[in-house]
């Protein structure tokens, strides 16, 4: 037999035994994390700010699937360090249950996860994995200190440049607290309003828009830090219009009506922006690569005085 043959045969089995070591792990991983998994989905459900975490398992899945080319059976090299990582995801269920803090349970998925790829299919496993392991922070709720603190820093911000955007297109307003005074009625920007679920969806958006698009590191970036803008002018926007349509249509109408519908067109609008910042940063990486073609096409200028004899 060839050695290419033999390189063959030992890529062959590749897709069964890393599907079946993945089937297995998984059906470990569900039966230790079940009053985790329970937790989570409940809090889904009753929470509108983390319905999102229904979505989030299975875009890791599909990101695992799509990065599937990377995995290569004669690689894979279990690595001991993944103990490592195993031991701080007991010792984080372990301060969950000592300290009585729920949320420190589901938070060592992460590391658990990324000990299991480490242990059974080594730093080769860990690079096919990663993306996926740290896509799933997504589906754990803030702590609930931190996202009061969040959600009213959000409901300041989203008051005051809603504030600022009024009085710009001619509506007197002005704020006090969370509450903005038009000259008539008064616009509450209530903590359910504050774009604290918008910016929680769309953060979770733009990450899985860095991990799919096939960009440079640095756009990548600038796609992930641009989710907190573009989340926050969304839902200025819909304040903003919710603002007009009180002024000049009445409080019943912008409250019952066109509030609740505004709030469906916050994700598309978002999308669309994101859409925008993509296609400036082809423009702005096309400008940059043709004037470095030019540049290196340029042939120096040659002299121009009598040829040496």
């Amino acid at each position: 037999m060839s050695s290419s043959e033999q390189l063959q045969t030992a890529e062959t089995p590749k897709a069964p035994v890393v599907l079946a070591a993945m089937a297995l792990v998984a059906a470990a991983f569900a039966w230790a994390y079940r009053d985790s998994i329970e937790h989570l989905l409940h809090r889904w459900s009753v929470e509108p700010e983390y319905s999102h975490g229904f979505f989030v398992p299975p875009f890791a899945a599909v990101l695992l699937w799509l990065r599937w080319d990377m995995i290569s059976a004669a690689r894979l090299r279990g690595s001991l360090w993944g103990l490592a990582l195993l031991g701080l995801g007991g010792a984080m269920r372990l301060a969950s249950a000592y300290f009585y803090y729920d949320l420190f349970d589901p938070l060592s998925l992460l590391p658990t996860l990324a000990g299991i790829a480490l242990f059974i299919g080594g730093w080769h496993a860990l690079r096919w994995a990663w993306p996926s392991i740290v896509y799933l922070i997504f589906m754990i709720p803030l702590p609930g200190l931190f996202a009061g603190a969040l959600s009213g820093r959000l409901q300041l911000i989203a008051t005051s440049a809603s504030v600022y955007a009024l009085q710009m297109i001619g509506i007197p307003a002005t704020a006090r607290g969370n509450v903005i005074a038009l000259t008539s009625s008064e616009l509450e920007v209530a903590q359910a309003c504050s774009g604290l679920r918008m910016l929680l969806v769309f953060f979770a958006t733009s990450t899985a828009v860095a991990f799919l698009a096939e960009r440079r590191l640095w756009e990548k970036v600038i796609v992930l830090l641009s989710a907190v803008p573009i989340a926050v002018i969304s839902n200025v926007i819909r304040i903003v219009a919710t603002g007009i349509a009180q002024e000049y249509f009445g409080t019943d109408f912008a409250i019952n009506v066109f509030h609740d519908q505004a709030g469906y067109v916050m994700m598309p609008m978002a999308l669309v922006f994101l859409w925008l910042e993509l296609n400036f940063l082809d423009w702005l990486v096309a400008d940059a690569d043709s004037g470095a073609a030019q540049s290196a096409g340029a042939s120096p200028a040659q002299p121009t005085g009598p040829a040496p004899s």
